[in-house]
């Protein structure tokens, strides 16, 4: 789902990129012939401005705008190349003004008039919580007002919390130490306060990784997690509220009784916005003062601790204060102001300018230690045998970790592969720490069968003797959500072994492979595998029996 952060980032491209003024010239897109909505009546038009609402975006041409909302995988393009459309997508809608071009895939497109628009948006833009209008007090009002209803439907009701999605619901739980199930009226004022606080919080901090590119899931404490991040417990799993979304929490973490939460101790996220409210100090970051300075008159090199200039006697000028510039953004430009949380990969080089009479000067410090080279061909069994004896004594740095050398929680990466490897594997078996992974949004985005990870238990591939990694089918057809074992070299260089994984699985009333699913429902039986007819809803067999494992048989692991 598109949440608020990513909505408001869309609506900033479209601010900083399109010109208001610009008429439009054409419509296009599927939309156009699906529905009998007249969007050829936006022809000849200007295009003034745009403005987000939560997870609602409008584009105002004039008497009439247009509501954009961008679903569960919902995109947009400014511009696209021509030839190089989305794969396996066609664009909604086109609108092509008259020096731009705005493509929206995968999402919901209304016709409404501007005023309609505007009235909404003043009265629901100090509850959006991506806005720089954000008012916790109205807010409060708003959540108090839900007084019998759980909280992990009111944060997820628009009407109350514009912007706020599956994400922020869970992790924001966490950080309140609320358990889901917890009705509004059980709480204090102090907590509804502190709820809304974190709720903000983390928005604040989805919006800064997304529009800086970092990785967000790095703070992810329960979502999509098998354990806690803070107590490591293992993550309950199920479907909560009036739609049945999917719900993360600790239940170590999360107390279901808010009279024995103690605000002061909960735990504070290391993050930007922990650094803000904590008060730290940037004393790791080097200030003006401490540093060599220059005479403006006789340009002398003075110390850090001169008042004046040895030579002349000229007094020290006063240090230049950088002042952080406001973004195109709906958030305050005071919210960062420690550069030692910049959100960015740590740098490989350190250039440091060096001022003198005759001018700057730039060093330059490189970062020589040697490091692990991902192998894109095939090793030898000697070579492997080389690399498992090194991972075994400690010698290389990084743990291998599968997809990336941190913990990618959004794919499922937190299953840290221990750096024991087993002889005949090797580093080259595991993706590129760069390699961007499929991120898998169903219940179970913890399996191995999702994340390719290998297994102990995997069948080797026949060319490579290396072991298989397991994944799920994910196209459309009667073999949707089978498991099956694949080379797990990558795709340039991997054999074209392929086997079942679920050949062992029993067979339903049909006759078919039958699927293992989990247990999403609060209960004893929360987490207990079992197995299913693979037919779609209504087609189903009444078949159902328990996958626990028995003696002499496995489990696929994470299935």
């Amino acid at each position: 789902m598109v949440e608020g952060p990513g909505c408001t980032l869309n609506g900033e491209k479209i601010r900083s990129k399109v010109q208001g003024g610009q008429k439009v010239k054409e419509m296009r897109g599927s939309l156009l012939t699906s529905t009998k909505t007249n969007f050829h009546s936006f022809c000849g038009r200007q295009y003034t401005s745009v403005k987000t609402l939560g997870k609602e975006l409008f584009m105002y041409f004039g008497v009439r705008a247009l509501r954009i909302h961008f679903g569960m995988n919902g995109s947009m393009r400014i511009n696209p190349v021509e030839g190089k459309a989305t794969t396996g997508s066609t664009p909604v809608l086109e609108i092509r003004l008259t020096k731009d071009t705005v493509c929206f895939y995968d999402s919901t497109v209304e016709i409404r008039l501007t005023e309609d628009c505007e009235q909404r948006m003043r009265a629901m833009e100090a509850l959006d919580v991506c806005s720089s209008a954000f008012s916790f007090s109205r807010s409060e009002e708003a959540v108090r007002s839900q007084s019998s209803r759980m909280l992990c439907d009111v944060l997820l009701d628009q009407a109350v919390m514009p912007g706020v999605g599956n994400i922020i619901k869970n992790e924001a739980l966490f950080d309140s130490g609320l358990h889901p199930t917890v009705k509004v009226q059980q709480l204090t004022d102090e907590q509804i306060h502190h709820l809304v606080k974190m709720t903000r919080d983390f928005t604040l901090l989805f919006y800064k990784c997304r529009k800086s590119g970092s990785a967000l899931h790095k703070h992810y404490k329960v979502y999509k997690r098998p354990q806690c991040g803070q107590c490591s417990h293992v993550i309950t799993v199920c479907r909560l509220g009036d739609n049945g979304r999917m719900t993360y929490f600790c239940e170590r973490c999360q107390n279901g009784d808010p009279s024995t939460i103690n605000i002061s101790k909960l735990p504070v996220r290391n993050s930007l916005i922990g650094w803000a409210y904590n008060e730290r100090t940037d004393d790791n970051v080097a200030k003006k003062d401490e540093e060599d300075w220059a005479c403006p008159l006789c340009t002398l090199i003075n110390q850090p601790a001169a008042k004046s200039c040895d030579a002349c006697l000229t007094s020290r000028p006063e240090a230049y204060k950088d002042s952080v510039s406001a973004e195109v953004s709906p958030f305050s430009p005071h919210l960062i102001k420690y550069p030692c949380t910049a959100f960015k990969k740590p740098q490989e080089e350190l250039k440091v300018n060096w001022r003198s009479a005759f001018g700057t000067s730039t060093l330059v410090f490189s970062d020589l230690s040697k490091k692990p080279k991902p192998v894109n061909s095939p090793l030898t069994t000697a070579s492997s045998h080389l690399n498992s004896l090194a991972a075994e004594r400690g010698l290389y740095k990084y743990n291998v970790c599968q997809g990336t050398t941190s913990p990618n929680y959004a794919s499922g990466g937190w299953q840290r592969q221990s750096a024991e490897i087993s002889n005949g594997e090797s580093v080259a078996s595991y993706s590129h720490p760069s390699k961007k992974m499929r991120i898998d949004h169903s219940p179970f985005s913890s399996n191995n069968a999702q994340n390719g990870t290998p297994n102990s238990c995997a069948p080797c591939c026949a060319s490579h003797g290396r072991p298989a990694v397991l994944r799920v089918v994910h196209k459309e057809g009667e073999n949707k959500g089978r498991q099956f074992y694949t080379c797990s070299l990558p795709t340039n260089t991997k054999c074209n072994f392929f086997e079942w994984a679920d050949l062992h699985f029993p067979l339903c009333r049909h006759g078919k492979r039958c699927l293992m699913r989990k247990v999403l429902k609060l209960g004893p039986n929360n987490g207990r595998q079992f197995f299913t007819c693979s037919h779609q809803k209504g087609k189903q067999c009444d078949f159902f029996q328990w996958a626990d494992s028995k003696p002499g048989e496995s489990i696929l692991p994470g299935c």
